[in-house]
């Protein structure tokens, strides 16, 4: 027989009845309660009944999905799972993919690494097993800032115990080999997420067998981190928002553990930049301004001019100009600071010299050409310093630039050299193509429709077409 869940049941019984003055809370009540208020947290409809709440109680079920026990959680006054006797079962390799954990209040160390390794494990299995879930829905507004609220606090750490600790040699070549994956993703496209995401795998394993609290452990929690962003950037790339959410995640929540806010809020810049592709640029400035609030003290120069970028873009979107402008111009004092030593190991930083700042900031006047066409002339001469000032060798970022600045031509009506950019960025353009490149590409290949006419247009919307097919 099931062992009842006494706390479940005794929480229930502390909540006054909303009906029955004097009465507790009923079951229906309580579930009434859960799903009204998921409805207004996550816009979805959820059918907690008196029945599935009774199975709670009595044991037969002990382990609701992650929405009942975060309705559950705040339903009840609940800190956190354990308070209401909800006991997560073991989880098989292979089994199903991890949600993220709603509102948690605390992150801790052990349920990171956890999941890490569910997530990785999920992420490795074939598409008929599968894996296509991660393709599926990501966090969205007040739920998305929720799960991200515990970067506000410490990690919860972990019992002392023994373990194969990390040598520093090895720490080194996995330093090392993060290097690598950046500039090869960066440079070829060509790079396999499988291979990134087994790597981490191996590594966050490591992690959970190493002696806790060690700098050697610290740091391998870092390197854990930079792995996880890179993995959210590739899944990204090839259009499985869920997963790159969850990688996202992932790289702060280990950022954070090792203590390297720093690090935490480069992956929350690029959750941001996911939002504002997505079309959510609300939730976008949230992850932002959590990113510039936790960092506020420790921040570099440039780390404050790449969130300044992201606060700018999600100005741009909202159709914001004098807001725009003034994180614009605090992105540009800030960069104009100079470089720290801390920067080299924060990518995002490293990454943003002058070509990538006029880049963005480009792209982001083009945006907002899109409620006053008189921007479009500034996206054209920031996105044109950036490709004079670009590294050959960021062929990727080339690209970017060339269709950003043949869609800021079109919004100045100037479809024939629109069109001669893009034609300048297809042939490097193939290895990128099933990703964000190719989806900025179908942006051209949509916002050109109007010059369809033109015979350069027609003749490069056609390519791009067959490109990205």
């Amino acid at each position: 027989m099931a062992e009842a869940n006494r706390l479940l049941r005794a929480a229930r019984e502390r909540l006054p009845s909303p009906g029955a003055p004097g009465e507790r809370a009923s079951r229906a009540e309580v579930a009434e309660a859960v799903n009204a208020w998921l409805w207004e947290a996550t816009g979805k409809r959820h059918a907690l009944d008196a029945h599935y709440l009774a199975k709670l109680e009595r044991g037969v079920a002990r382990w609701p999905n992650a929405a009942y026990r975060a309705g559950l959680r705040h339903v009840l006054g609940a800190a956190d799972d354990a308070t209401l006797g909800f006991v997560p079962p073991r989880r098989a390799s292979g089994g199903p993919l991890p949600s993220p954990v709603l509102f948690e209040s605390r992150w801790d160390s052990r349920t990171m690494i956890e999941r890490a390794i569910a997530l990785a494990d999920h992420d490795l299995l074939p598409p008929e097993r599968g894996r296509s879930s991660a393709r599926e829905g990501t966090l969205i507004g007040h739920v998305l800032t929720a799960e991200l609220r515990p970067f506000l606090s410490p990690v919860d750490g972990v019992e002392e115990r023994g373990g194969n600790a990390f040598s520093p040699p090895e720490l080194d070549a996995a330093e090392q080999f993060v290097q690598v994956l950046r500039s090869w993703h960066s440079a070829h496209g060509a790079l396999s997420r499988a291979a990134v995401v087994a790597q981490l795998g191996a590594h966050v394993r490591r992690l959970r067998a190493a002696p806790q609290g060690t700098p050697e452990t610290i740091r391998g929690f870092r390197v854990g981190a930079e792995i996880a962003d890179i993995a959210a950037s590739m899944a990204w790339d090839t259009g499985e928002s869920g997963t790159a959410q969850r990688y996202f995640v992932l790289a702060a929540q280990l950022a954070h553990a090792a203590g390297d806010d720093a690090l935490a809020a480069v992956a929350l810049a690029s959750l941001a930049r996911q939002c504002f592709d997505m079309g959510r640029p609300d939730d976008g400035l949230e992850v932002v301004q959590l990113a510039q609030y936790c960092t506020r003290r420790i921040a570099t120069p440039r780390l404050r001019a790449v969130l300044a970028t992201r606060e700018a873009w999600a100005y741009a979107l909202q159709g914001e100009p004098r807001a725009f402008r003034r994180a614009v111009a605090l992105a540009e004092d800030h960069h104009g600071e100079g470089v720290r030593d801390l920067d080299s190991r924060t990518p995002s930083a490293r990454s943003l010299d002058s070509a990538e700042l006029a880049g963005v900031i480009g792209a982001r006047y083009r945006d907002l050409a899109r409620y006053d066409p008189r921007y479009a002339v500034t996206a054209q001469t920031y996105i044109g310093r950036a490709l004079d000032l670009r590294d050959p060798g960021r062929k990727r970022n080339r690209v970017f630039d060339l269709i950003g600045l043949a869609r800021a031509h079109l919004l100045s009506r100037e479809p024939e050299r629109a069109a001669e950019l893009v034609a300048e960025a297809l042939p490097y353009a193939g290895a990128w193509a099933s990703g964000r490149v190719g989806v900025r590409l179908r942006d051209f290949h949509r916002e050109a429709a109007v010059f369809a006419t033109v015979p350069a247009v027609r003749d490069v919307r056609d390519a791009v077409l067959k490109l990205t097919a």
